[in-house]
């Protein structure tokens, strides 16, 4: 995904800001012969690729890949939950939209649907952190740097249940296995 970084930072130095930050960004996409598998649809894996996709673009439309590069700051995705819903087939079109729906005081957390005539085909729940130097950022300072009211942050309800569940999952992987 280092293209990816490229065309980011080429893109946001010629392309003025479209979205604000919590804006959904959407953007059109093809399933081509390189993102299929013998069941001609979307491989698992291009489907991350796909997000990962969505998730710079959303940084160049909205103006904070710039803003965030320039103070030192990286992104990070900490985890992400993918839910595989309806195929989306050779040469089929398809919107991919992302939207930051929170933050807490650690992470952020962001929603992603691939969606053809509003019918959501895959949806991902992202968590991310920003850091710097290797060190993660508080999200109140990431707020502040894109001018956005770090209080207001009400996240859906869905969001505490997927927290909950990756609480945990963390616990159950830190004790040892049965046997």
């Amino acid at each position: 995904m280092i293209g990816e970084l490229i065309k980011s930072a080429a893109l946001s130095s010629v392309t003025k800001p479209q979205y604000n930050f919590l804006d959904t960004v959407s953007k059109s996409y093809r399933v081509l012969p390189q993102h299929i598998d013998f069941n001609m649809h979307i491989n698992n894996a291009k489907y991350l690729e796909f997000f990962e996709r969505g998730r710079w673009n959303h940084s160049v439309q909205t103006g904070s890949f710039k803003q965030l590069i320039h103070h030192g700051y990286n992104f990070i995705v900490a985890g992400i939950d993918v839910s595989y819903i309806r195929e989306l087939n050779l040469f089929q079109s398809f919107d991919l939209e992302t939207r930051y729906i929170g933050w807490d005081d650690k992470y952020f957390y962001l929603e992603q649907r691939c969606t053809v005539d509003g019918k959501i085909h895959a949806y991902a729940l992202v968590k991310a952190v920003y850091t710097k130097r290797g060190k993660p950022v508080a999200p109140v300072k990431i707020c502040k740097i894109l001018d956005l009211d770090a209080t207001n942050s009400q996240m859906p309800d869905h969001m505490a249940l997927w927290k909950n569940l990756a609480n945990a999952k963390r616990e159950y992987s830190a004790s040892p296995l049965s046997t």
